[in-house]
Parts: structure tokens; sequence; C-alpha cells
């Protein structure tokens, strides 16, 4: 089941300030928020109902930390192809 929201938002809008200027460790903590859900229509509603940059769902068993490392590198490294294959 898809329980797991991760949402990622722009840090201009979160910070006030550019991802460039911003550590790792800032980014992961003012940027990314991670939800779990009961069920996955709880999941599927608020995800519908978002305004964020990127988002996406994940399996109630993914590892998010490492789906965040992995997002934080395509960032860095301006991925859009990893960006736009799993996040939507």
């Amino acid at each position: 089941m898809k329980t797991i929201y991760v949402k990622y938002l722009d840090p201009i809008k979160v910070m006030n300030k550019p991802f460039e200027t911003l550590t790792k460790k800032d980014v992961i903590k003012h940027c990314f928020s991670v939800d779990n859900y009961s069920n996955e229509l709880y999941a599927l509603e608020n995800y519908a109902n978002t305004m964020c940059t990127w988002s996406t769902l994940l399996d109630e068993d993914a590892n998010v930390e490492w789906f965040i490392e992995c997002a934080y590198t395509a960032l860095k490294n301006h991925d859009l192809n990893w960006l736009e294959t799993y996040f939507t």
C-alpha cells in the first residue's frame, strides 16, 4: 500500500533562500516533509490536494531516508530525469 507521502518544497518559499546557498542538512530538514497515513485513500486524498514543488507516494515499507538522499542528489545535480521518474 502506498501510504507514505513525501513532499519537497522550494527553499525560496520555505526559507527565502535559494537551494545552492543551503547545506544538505538544511534542505532535508526544512524542504522535505514526510507524512504517514493509515491507508491509501487518505494518502491519495492529501497527495491530490497539496501544492508543492515535487511529491510522491511511497509504499508503506519504503526506505524513506534513502529516497530523500536520492532526491536531494537529483536536485543538487539538476537531474530532471530522476525527478520526473520518481516524483510526480
